[in-house]
């Protein structure tokens, strides 16, 4: 049951120009859902970790035993490669020329591997002999 001065309009306390209602705390539809977005943002708010004051330092005798970052090639013919090279399951990154096993002389047993998969995937089932009755 709505009463009449619930419905009444008055102007926003936001001090927009636009009429509000008792409902909104005589706030209007977008100084309402502003002020909403407002205490929400305030809840949020989670103090931060203060960063720590030690300075983690690095020696220079690791910094010279640490190889420098090297540049994917192919492994066969030493082409560098960048993002477009493919690794094939031998271990080794190729070009586009080499990435298939027969043009690099890949060591991985394709043969073995789809037995082996087979073999999981397909348990080999048989029936126990027939016990034959004595008469």
């Amino acid at each position: 049951m709505m009463h009449a001065y619930e419905t009444e309009a008055l102007p926003c306390a936001g001090g927009c120009g636009l009429f509000g209602t008792r409902q909104n705390n005589n706030l209007c539809s977008l100084c309402y859902k502003k002020s909403v977005l407002e205490q929400l943002a305030a809840l949020k708010l989670e103090p931060k970790p203060e960063p720590s004051t030690v300075v983690p330092t690095t020696s220079p005798i690791i910094a010279a035993v640490e190889e420098p970052v090297r540049k994917q090639r192919c492994e066969t013919c030493h082409r560098k490669v960048g993002v477009t090279g493919f690794s094939c399951k031998c271990g080794h990154i190729f070009c586009g020329s080499h990435r298939y096993p027969e043009e690099h002389s890949c060591s991985f047993d394709y043969k073995l591997s789809g037995r082996l998969a087979l073999e999981k995937q397909l348990p080999l089932i048989r029936a126990e002999k027939f016990v034959r009755f004595q008469s």
